[in-house]
Parts: structure tokens; C-alpha cells; sequence
């Protein structure tokens, strides 16, 4: 970890910490020379012993450098000692996630126009420069002030970024190894999750539509218990509808999510242009809505954000109630995910009253039945103190509580019932010998 003060390359002075993510830290710098702030990108110390990382970190470097568009954090410099380093611009703004949670979802489609077209534009120059990003979510997005009160909109971290024509830009050397699963699983392609070696653009157009459904609704598309049950969404096509998650969305949002995520990429947006026209022309000029594909299913079993559970005379029907059965419902997918009620919370009413008849018990019969033991031992121990045996009578009683303290102790009522019930048999049993002994005895002395 770099130190306040601390002097790299001989040229940037180390001020703070921006942040930290698994393979590198970002710091605030300032140039010894110009005094301008910078971030640097740092490679942690243990990764850039590999020669394979550190490559792939300098060609994030070259690559980012080399797309030079006012929406993408440009790459000013590379630093090497005491380690690779990549010198950007500074941006003061949150990652759109941390937005979004701080100033909640954009209650117009024109607010959402405003935060994701930026978005649009530099994916579509980093396109059309042949670089397909290939790891884009809302974390490597920036959102900072912008002039007259706007926004600032930029696209950071193009460190899996694959080279379309496969040569680097700068060294003519190939830039990734084909079948190398690579990204952030939660906004990964279908064709990203099975390795695919022929990635084109239409890969990041399905992580822009779901970066897309997560800035209209605040809620992730495949999101999941597991990264298994995410890769198996994705491939699938399953997910929530967005009109599902927030109500009264605008369909124009919805169509162009579900063309943008749909399983297969001839059936996505072929470019960031067309989504970007078909996405404003939905929205602000009444343009017509994209087909939905015929592939992507979205799940439309949720109710809308901050609505009650509906009532059997309140039940409406999903604002795209033309789709079919999701597929995830019909392959096994447990129904809690996709918001049904839990196995056995719509059955009749007679059937739960018959399980819990079957389950009660009288609890006159029980007091009776445990009375029993004591009652008959009481009288046995009464007799024997009258017949002069008081040790054998008071043996009895006594005897039959503190069997009974113990089954107080034990705190299970079946225990109880079966020790009562043996005690019972036993002191039966006893005082049946014990009456037949005294009778021998009386005879042979009357």
C-alpha cells in the first residue's frame, strides 16, 4: 500500500486512497511539476509478480488510452516504479450503484435518458474503436456534477477489454485467450458464460441492458443465491419484468430491456447507436416499441415496488400479460424466487382444520390418565400404613413424587406418559405382591 507523501516515478506525489477493488487500488496523486490531481491505479504488490497480470493491466492502459471520447476516464501516463501503475483523470462522483442508493431511482424516464445515453455513447466510440469492454456494470460507470447543473457521465476500466481484430492496439499482439469465461457474473452475456471465443459487441449490449433495468427499477436483473442459479438465469432468460418491480414504468423502458437482454445476440440492439435511437424514440418520440425476443422470458409474478399483496377481488392482470409461462417456473426453478406463495399457503381450509384435529389432544383425558398412577399408589401406601407397614406405604407415596419431580424436570410430555405409565405397572406389581404376601402372612397366623 502506497504512503501519503510518497513519490512515484518521480513525478506524482501519492495524496490519498480513492478506493480499493480485488486487483488494484486507486489513489489521488498530484504532479510534482504541474500540480494537477490525477487518480492512479495502482496493480496490488503480490499480482504484479505475475507476468501474465501485469501485461493485461499496462494493455488496459494502452487501450483506454487510445479511446478518447469526453463520456470515458482517459489515460494519461504509466507508471512503473514501485509498481505498474495507470495515471487517469480524476473524476469527483460515485459509482452509479452508490448513486442510484443515494439519490434513488429516477422517478422520469427522462432522468434515466439522462444517466444511461452518456453510457450509450461511450461504449458505442469504444465500438467503434473495435474494443468490446466486456466487463461493464455499474461499478466501472462514474456519475460526478456535470456543467449548468447536469450530470457527468463516464465509463471507466477497460482492463478485459478484447480487441476485436485480436491485435493489440499499440503491439499488434493478441489481447485475450479465446474460451476464458471473463467479467462480472451478474451482468455477464449468455455467450460470456459459456466461453464463447467469438465476443462481439452485442455482448456488452446485454450488460448495458441489464446496467439499464438496474437504473429504472434499483434492482439487479439476475440476481441470485448463488453465481450457479445467476449463469442459469441468464442463459435462460429469466428474470423479473421491469413493469413488475416498479409500477407504471414506461413501456418504452421495458421493451427496450427486454430486446437488449435477450439469450440471443441476433436478437439484441446490433450496435449502442440503434439502442440509443430506438431507446429515445420509444420514450420521447412515440417511436414504435422493439418486438420482444422470442427466447428471454421475463418473469412477471412480482408485484410492483411498495405495493400491497393484492386481495382475491383485487387481483389485475400483468401490464404484458401477452408473454408465456416463464420457462423458469416450467424447468424447476423454486417458486419463492419468483415471488409465488410457499407450498401448502393456498390448500383448503379443511384439510389444515383436519392435520391439526389429528394433532390435538384432550387434555381432560391426559390430567385423568396421569391422576391415575398416583391415585391408585396413594391408596395402596393408605392401606399398608393401616395394615401396620408404614415404611412400605410411605415408600409408595413418596416414592410415586419423586418420580413425579423428576418427570417435572424432564419437560417432555411423552416422557412423563411413559414413565407415569411404567411407574404405574411397577408399583402395581409390588404392592400385588406385597397385599398377596400379607395375605399368606394373616392366614398362616389367624
Amino acid at each position: 500500500m502506497l504512503q501519503s507523501g510518497q513519490v512515484i516515478d518521480q513525478r506524482y506525489e501519492v495524496v490519498r486512497m480513492v478506493g480499493k477493488g480485488a486487483m488494484a487500488t486507486v489513489y489521488e496523486v498530484r504532479h510534482s511539476g504541474l500540480h494537477s490531481r490525477h487518480a492512479l491505479k495502482v496493480l496490488d504488490t503480490e499480482l504484479a509478480q505475475d507476468p501474465d497480470l501485469r501485461n493485461r493491466f499496462l494493455a488496459e492502459g494502452r487501450i483506454q488510452a487510445q479511446l478518447c471520447h469526453p463520456n470515458i476516464i482517459a489515460v494519461t501516463d504509466i507508471v512503473t516504479d514501485p509498481v505498474p501503475g495507470l495515471v487517469m483523470e480524476l473524476m469527483d462522483g460515485l459509482q452509479l450503484d452508490v448513486h442510484l442508493r443515494a439519490h434513488g431511482v429516477p422517478s422520469e424516464p427522462a432522468k434515466v435518458l439522462q444517466l444511461f445515453l452518456p453510457v450509450l455513447d461511450a461504449v458505442g466510440a469504444a465500438h467503434a474503436a473495435g474494443v468490446v469492454h466486456r466487463d461493464l456494470k455499474p461499478e466501472n460507470i462514474l456519475v460526478g456534477p456535470g456543467s449548468k447543473g447536469g450530470l457527468l457521465i463516464k465509463v471507466a476500466d477497460f482492463g478485459i477489454a478484447k480487441v476485436l481484430d485480436e491485435a493489440d492496439l499499440s503491439t499488434g499482439k493478441s489481447k485475450t485467450d479465446a474460451g476464458i469465461r471473463m467479467g462480472t457474473v451478474l451482468y455477464m452475456s449468455p455467450e460470456q458464460i459459456r466461453g464463447s471465443a467469438d465476443l462481439d459487441a452485442r455482448s456488452d449490449i446485454f450488460a448495458l441492458g441489464a446496467i439499464l433495468y438496474e437504473t429504472a427499477t434499483g434492482r439487479i436483473a439476475f440476481d441470485a443465491p448463488s453465481e450457479y442459479d445467476t449463469m442459469s438465469n441468464i442463459v435462460a432468460g429469466n428474470y423479473q419484468a421491469p413493469e413488475r418491480v416498479v409500477g407504471g414504468l414506461h413501456p418504452g423502458l421495458g421493451a427496450c430491456i427486454r430486446k437488449a437482454l435477450a439469450v440471443d445476440p441476433a436478437e439484441r440492439f446490433p450496435d449502442c447507436a440503434t439502442f440509443r435511437a430506438t431507446l429515445e424514440l420509444s420514450i420521447t418520440g412515440g417511436g414504435p416499441l422493439p418486438a420482444p425476443p422470442t427466447r428471454s422470458v421475463a418473469v412477471t409474478s412480482a408485484r410492483p415496488v411498495g405495493s400491497q399483496p393484492p386481495g382475491p377481488a383485487t387481483v389485475t392482470p400483468p401490464p404484458q400479460a401477452q408473454y408465456p409461462v416463464p420457462r423458469g417456473q416450467q424447468a424447476g426453478y423454486p417458486a419463492a424466487q419468483y415471488g409465488q406463495q410457499p407450498m401448502g399457503a393456498g390448500q383448503p381450509q379443511q384439510m389444515h382444520q383436519r392435520r391439526n384435529v389429528a394433532q390435538r389432544k384432550d387434555p381432560s383425558v391426559a390430567a385423568i390418565l396421569e391422576a391415575l398412577p398416583g391415585f391408585f399408589l396413594h391408596i395402596f401406601g393408605i392401606g399398608h400404613m393401616y395394615n401396620g407397614n408404614v415404611g412400605k406405604g410411605l415408600a409408595l407415596m413418596f416414592g410415586y413424587w419423586g418420580i413425579q419431580f423428576v418427570n417435572l424436570l424432564m419437560c417432555l410430555v411423552f416422557i412423563g406418559y411413559l414413565t407415569g405409565f411404567v411407574t404405574w405397572v411397577l408399583f402395581i406389581a409390588l404392592s400385588a405382591s406385597s397385599a398377596s404376601k400379607d395375605a399368606r402372612f394373616i392366614n398362616a397366623h389367624s
